[in-house]
């Protein structure tokens, strides 16, 4: 009997490590901060509860938010909703006033059990979460067979540990991704202010000077042949600065993006490319303009790379937009080869890219050209 036990015991051991590891390999991906909610109370439903597992977040305006469930469910059991109606003295409420694991051992004689004793459970136990110092929220697993053993809350610690570790990787990232954004951001309003200064500053006293020019060489006499063609030649060139500012200013910030969004601006700088480049746009709708100025300079230095370093003598662009990511596919018939690490462009791009939240996948085997791939997420509410 010793040896049965001690052979269960060790199976209930490695069952717990081979799940640990899958989170541990799940959360080393980046995954989501849903995903892991979801697959970390999975486990522990399997392994402790048996018949439910929840976590659960506190908000700093004092109320709580269910972010995973398993299990039993009932009227009360809202996945991404309020977790409210709560009993003053169960799990939830003594938790976050503690600040340490509490139980209940039968909701049928806890003041306010109803909703639970009706989903079948009959004792639970609920262990903190506490992430750099601050009380983050709470995991807890229900029976509905009676007390849960005395050694739950022990067991439960390594689960409690690696869901706060992962919570503080998921802020860490977020924090960062914000960062990134920010930086993002004031380099496209840094390029829009110099486009404007360029556009009513430099640009305009280089035009109004051309003009001044031309109408002193007109008032010249015809005798001072030389002189009237100097002026003339000064105001030829001042109309030439005029325009480069005009196309420098375009390129930092083009007006077309600005002005019409994403598909006219693409079309235009399939236009103005060095090789031919076939445009599919399927986006009609305007999009936030972070989105769009990252697809449209993804798209710019694409298209220089095919024309410069790719060799290439074709370029198909296409673009679409799903219920979440826009999808900026760009492939040329280059020689291929392309490496961001040897930089070509592509390196910024893929910050500015990541920076959103997105990602840029790079295919470019030698001999068989180059495809861009840019997944931006839609929604820069977060």
């Amino acid at each position: 009997m010793a040896n049965v036990e001690a052979a269960q015991k060790l199976r209930e051991l490695a069952d717990t490590q081979a799940s640990l590891r899958r989170l541990a390999v799940l959360i080393a991906s980046g995954a989501a901060p849903d995903t892991v909610f979801a697959a970390v109370t999975k486990e522990a439903q399997r392994h402790f509860g048996g018949g439910t597992a929840r976590t659960i977040r506190y908000e700093l305006d004092g109320s709580a938010t269910l972010v995973a469930n398993q299990g039993t469910i009932g009227p009360h059991v809202r996945v991404g909703e309020r977790w409210e109606g709560f009993p003053e003295t169960g799990l939830t409420a003594t938790v976050r006033r503690t600040g340490r694991a509490a139980r209940v051992d039968d909701y049928c004689d806890l003041t306010g059990g109803e909703p639970y004793s009706r989903e079948g459970l009959r004792s639970a136990v609920g262990m903190p979460i506490h992430v750099n110092g601050r009380l983050w929220g709470m995991i807890a697993v229900g029976s509905g067979c009676g007390p849960l053993p005395p050694d739950t809350e022990q067991r439960m610690t390594e689960f409690t540990e690696l869901l706060a570790t992962a919570i503080a990787s998921a802020q860490s990232r977020a924090e960062l991704m914000a960062s990134r954004a920010r930086i993002v951001a004031a380099a496209d309003e840094a390029r829009r202010r110099l486009e404007r200064n360029l556009h009513d500053g430099a640009q305009q006293r280089a035009v109004s000077l051309g003009l001044r020019v031309r109408l002193a060489a007109e008032a010249v006499p015809p005798e001072l042949y030389e002189l009237k063609e100097q002026l003339f030649s000064i105001q030829s060139g001042l109309t030439g600065l005029a325009e480069e500012l005009r196309e420098i200013s375009h390129g930092i910030h083009p007006a077309i993006l600005a002005r019409g969004g994403l598909r006219p601006a693409l079309k235009t700088l399939a236009r103005s490319s060095m090789i031919p480049v076939t445009v599919d746009v399927g986006v009609q709708q305007r999009l936030p303009e972070l989105v769009e100025v990252a697809a449209y300079y993804v798209a710019a230095e694409a298209l220089t790379n095919a024309a410069k370093h790719a060799q290439a003598s074709e370029v198909t662009m296409r673009v679409n937009v799903d219920t979440e990511n826009l999808h900026l596919l760009v492939s040329d018939d280059g020689v291929g080869g392309a490496d961001s690490d040897k930089g070509t462009g592509l390196i910024g791009l893929k910050d500015r890219v990541e920076a959103l939240g997105g990602q840029l996948q790079i295919s470019s085997s030698a001999g068989s050209g180059t495809t861009l791939h840019a997944i931006i997420p839609l929604d820069r509410t977060g």
